[in-house]
């Protein structure tokens, strides 16, 4: 399988394209040596204007604004949740960089060998180089060069290649952009790169970072959090690499103090913040998972403690267990002993290490004079339980993922603080508790669920019982002593978890047999920077609480999910299940707490959003804004007060902007609704149903009459299709006049190059991507060549590139009223509601068709057990079941009934309805589109051209013998005058 790319997400394009946008040929001067990049003038009035520009556009809030400065080099920060393609964003960064100002020397500094391994994988796969390449039409490639730890050998002492061959790389090989990938461990006082013990150099340059310094290198910086300005990696890159420019992205960046007593106040430490993703932004856009978190109550109730009372000379450590209704004991602990003495659910927690502060324990954690902690969540069946639930949640999640069309691998993860508990130490004699356990309830649990399938899940059900066949083969661990394993077993699962995200994401392998490992274990190795879009549940096992970041501790989970083909499902809510113990049970109240903390504290109220909530409130703009300020919760400048923002949000939810109910949810106070499908109700729909998920085929056979697409194919490439391809020369002359010999550069030359495409390739190209018959476009070519001569060097890809472009548009404005539909002789496929052979599902995957949810049990005639809805629209929709004419109705399932649409893209209705006449027959059918605006003018064009698409569509399907009414349905009208409108 291939990761599917996409190169024109939104928030992505915003993020990269600020980067670029801040500098501006007039900044850049030519380099005078062919291994640096152009030079950068740091002109402050010029680049201030200009990130001040970037930031009023992407609305950066004014107290970001406050820390704008130009210091000895250039520093910009794009702040980015997890999740949402970070590393796509900084290597988009490089290719514009490149593309716009010639910029092809880059350092990407990660915080860990885990990051660095997925980025190197990123960047080096395959089809992301095509991606960058061909479908972004950059034209250049990336050459990742991987700085790694080297030790020390006899005899002569190599220069290290991959400096080598960065510092040589030519500005003039416009084709390539080098990129050397570290991690701050190599970045100190002891680096390597500091020495000049090596027999010969590159350039010159015997001390690594001389080299690397003379390159004037470009600088990323990864998880800027674990970068503060005072750490010595930030320090070493600042004063040994000088670069031109470090550019930070992250989801979270690190805090500096400002002011003195009173005053002082702790505030991100953002420098030139171009771009905010943040949090709430990300889940209320869906740009991620939602969470819901789930943890156990203790199990005895007692809440037995254990404090950390003394520690004597480094040699002993003195405990007491704290109980409710017994005197407290006291116990003295040395180095090696266990922790069990002290109380049975401690059992193999050893004391590892004393310092004069604090003790370390053998997993892990450590632990400092006066805290204490609780004992249940050590105990085996507390750890037990944990295991259990998390594995009833992930199944819940993979047989549902398992049923869809286009399959979802589904992945676990699970956090552990000992190793040995999972995996097998040299010393130990029994089998590890961790790993036994797993193994024992992943049995019992498919053991459970396998009866229980129906017969449209046979897949499934082999799918299980080769999980059980081969229980070892479901599960892996990566952990940090395994970077120095010999294991072989081991450096395949470590390989698999760091390197092979295609792998671990196929449910088949290229055999065709089932790819089992789903299941990952690791100690907090893969906390930052690792990420599978897979990950459905994340099980925190053996924690003591924890004050670290809490989108940190989620962020392994969010990225939204890929089917097995590949491509990333982003109109549909996901959510992680995040599993964690008791001690923890304010997770989701401080996780809330921490994203809307980030938001600007400052908020102003816009124009638009006042107009935008007035036309909602049906009231004049004036009055809405005289009604705030009477009620003092906006002054005269329409800046928000903050001692009344709690109630003014309140009372106004419409200008909130923090995060939407239901993205994060806490299991334990709100259990997870099952959406049942009631079988009686869709018997009643069953024939509508099925006719409207019939294949049809979307033809645009009305494009012939009169040359009329050859005509307008011929005015798209009259429009400028075909470009050139240029090659620009750097002419340098060796300068001996001073007192060392320098290269001066001076203005060169461009040559167009030949990099043709053969005719067959281009015209095959232009069929893929469009549809449009080879044979046709030809023609159209041969009348095109009669006026205008086609250079040969002009038949490449950019073209083709232009050539499709060009057409997307084109269809969008003129084939309205030129295309039909006609059935096509499929066999039926499961569908939203029913497996392949017609039976209804039980159940639907919850979110599919709404996020919110309404309490009480619906009318007998709606279609599931539970109100679900996600516009105000729709909930309306939803409660006007006591509608007589109504006999059974539904809300149509996301993305569930592909039509075809000229568009390029499939098309779904949101409502289906089955309506009787006055003399009760039940022969009337009514698909409903929703739209929250108020008119059709408000609709954006491909919005409109889904619609009129659909309204031919179910013509057809009437003309096939089946009568269909589809209605679109705008804010300012409600269902029943719809429905009156049909029968009338």
């Amino acid at each position: 399988m291939e990761l599917i790319l996409k190169n024109d997400l939104p928030h992505q394009v915003k993020a990269f394209t600020a980067i670029a946008d801040i500098l501006s040929g007039d900044l850049m001067q030519k380099n005078s040596l062919y291994y640096q990049n152009p030079i950068l003038t740091l002109n402050r009035h010029a680049l201030m204007a200009n990130i001040t520009g970037v930031q009023n556009a992407n609305n950066i809030p004014p107290e970001f604004k406050a820390q704008n400065e130009i210091g000895n080099y250039l520093n910009l920060d794009v702040k980015m949740e997890t999740g949402t393609g970070k590393t796509y964003v900084y290597a988009s960064g490089m290719f514009e960089l490149h593309k716009r100002y010639g910029i092809n020397k880059f350092i990407v500094v990660v915080p860990t060998l885990a990051i660095k391994a997925g980025a190197q994988q990123f960047m080096e796969d395959d089809y992301t180089q095509r991606h960058f390449k061909d479908q972004c039409g950059y034209g250049t490639e990336l050459d990742v060069l991987i700085l790694e730890a080297t030790k020390k050998k006899k005899g002569k002492n190599y220069f290290p290649s991959v400096v080598r061959e960065f510092v040589a790389g030519s500005s003039q090989n416009t084709n390539k952009i080098y990129v050397l990938l570290t991690n701050m461990g190599l970045l100190g006082g002891n680096s390597k790169l500091l020495t000049d013990f090596y027999d010969y150099g590159v350039e010159g340059f015997y001390k690594p970072i001389e080299a690397i310094k003379a390159t004037k290198p470009f600088v990323i910086i990864d998880e800027p959090h674990r970068f503060s300005k005072t750490q010595k990696a930030f320090e070493f890159i600042e004063n040994q690499i000088s670069p031109q420019a470090i550019i930070r992205l992250g989801a979270t960046f690190p805090e500096i103090e400002m002011g003195r007593g009173k005053n002082k106040v702790t505030k991100k430490d953002y420098h030139n913040l171009l771009y905010d993703l943040n949090s709430f932004q990300a889940f209320n856009q869906n740009l991620i998972k939602g969470i819901a978190k789930e943890h156990f109550e203790p199990i005895n109730q007692r809440q037995d403690k254990v404090k950390i009372m003394a520690i004597q000379s480094k040699t002993a450590v003195r405990f007491n267990l704290i109980q409710k209704d017994n005197p407290t004991k006291s116990f003295e602990l040395k180095k090696g002993e266990s922790l069990g003495i002290i109380a049975q659910e401690l059992e193999g927690v050893v004391i590892d290490g004393i310092t004069s502060s604090t003790v370390e324990l053998s997993n892990g954690q450590v632990k400092s004079t006066g805290e204490e902690f609780s004992t249940d969540i050590y105990s085996t069946s507390y750890q037990e339980s944990m295991i259990r639930l998390a594995l009833e949640r992930h199944f819940e999640t993979e047989r549902l993922n398992f049923s869809r069309n286009n399959k979802i691998k589904t992945l676990a993860l699970f956090f552990i603080d000992d190793i040995y508990s999972y995996r097998v130490n040299q010393n130990q004699e029994k089998r590890p508790y961790l790993e036994e356990t797993f193994e024992r309830l992943l049995g019992e649990i498919i053991d459970k669920i396998v009866p229980q399938l129906s017969e449209q899940e046979e897949e499934y059900k082999k799918y299980l019982l080769a999980s059980k066949a081969n229980i070892a083969a479901t599960h892996a661990g990566y952990f940090s002593q395994d970077n120095s394993s010999s294991d072989d077993a081991i450096a395949e699962e470590v390989q698999e978890i760091l390197f092979e995200k295609k792998k671990l994401l196929s449910i088949k392998d290229e055999q065709g047999k089932f790819n089992l490992r789903r299941f990952l274990f690791s100690k907090w190795t893969l906390k930052e920077g690792w990420d599978n879009p897979n990950v459905f549940t994340i099980t925190k096992l053996r924690s003591s609480g924890s004050e670290n970041s809490k989108i940190q501790e989620v962020g392994r989970g969010l990225r939204l999910p890929v089917d097995e083909y590949g491509n990333r499902i982003s109109n549909e809510e996901f959510k992680l299940n995040y599993i964690i113990d008791f001690t923890e049970a304010d997770f989701a109240e401080k996780l809330v707490s921490e994203i809307n903390a980030d938001l600007p504290k400052g908020f102003v109220l816009s124009d638009e959003k006042l107009t935008e909530v007035a036309a909602k409130r049906k009231i004049e703009v004036d009055d809405l804004f005289i009604e705030l300020l009477t009620k003092k919760y906006i002054d005269r400048n329409k800046n928000i007060k903050v001692e009344n923002s709690d109630k003014f949000f309140e009372e106004y939810p419409e200008f909130a902007i923090g995060l939407q109910s239901g993205k994060i949810e806490d299991r334990n106070k709100k259990k997870d609704k099952k959406i049942k499908i009631r079988k009686a109700v869709f018997d009643e729909l069953k024939t509508l149903w099925e006719e409207i998920n019939s294949k049809y085929i979307l033809h645009y056979e009305k494009v012939e009459k009169e040359n009329f697409l050859f005509n307008e194919l011929l005015g798209l490439f009259n429009q400028g299709v075909f470009a050139d391809t240029y090659i620009t020369s750097r002419r340098s002359e060796l300068n001996t006049s001073g007192n060392q010999a320098v290269v001066n550069e001076d203005a060169g030359v461009q040559y167009k190059i030949n990099k043709v495409l053969p005719y067959h390739e281009f015209l095959k190209r232009i069929n893929r991507q469009t549809n449009l018959s080879i044979q046709l476009v030809h023609n159209v070519l041969i009348e095109y060549s009669k006026t205008k001569t086609i250079h040969a060097e002009k038949i490449n890809e950019h073209s083709v590139s232009n050539f499709v472009k060009l057409f997307q548009e084109w269809k969008i404005q003129k084939l309205n009223g030129r295309f039909s539909y006609s059935k096509a002789n499929i066999a039926s496929k499961a569908t939203a509601l029913t497996y392949a052979d017609g039976t209804p599902k039980a159940e639907i995957t919850q979110g599919v068709i709404g996020t919110k949810f309404i309490e009480g049990d619906p009318v007998d005639k709606y279609l599931y057990d539970v109100y679900a809805f996600d516009s105000q629209l729709e909930k309306e929709n939803i409660l006007a079941g006591g509608i007589e004419e109504i006999v059974v109705y539904g809300k149509i399932p996301k993305s569930s009934i592909a039509i075809p649409t000229i568009t390029g893209q499939s098309y779904s209705p949101d409502f289906i309805y089955l309506i009787k006449k006055d003399n009760g027959e039940k022969t009337l059918n009514i698909i409903v589109e929703t739209k929250d605006v108020e008119n059709q003018s408000a609709l954006r064009g491909i919005e409109q051209a889904k619609i009129n698409c659909a309204e031919v569509f179910f013509k057809q399907l009437t003309i096939d013998g089946y009568k269909v009414e589809f209605k679109a349905q705008l804010n300012n009208k409600k269902i029943k005058e719809i429905i009156q409108e049909v029968l009338a």
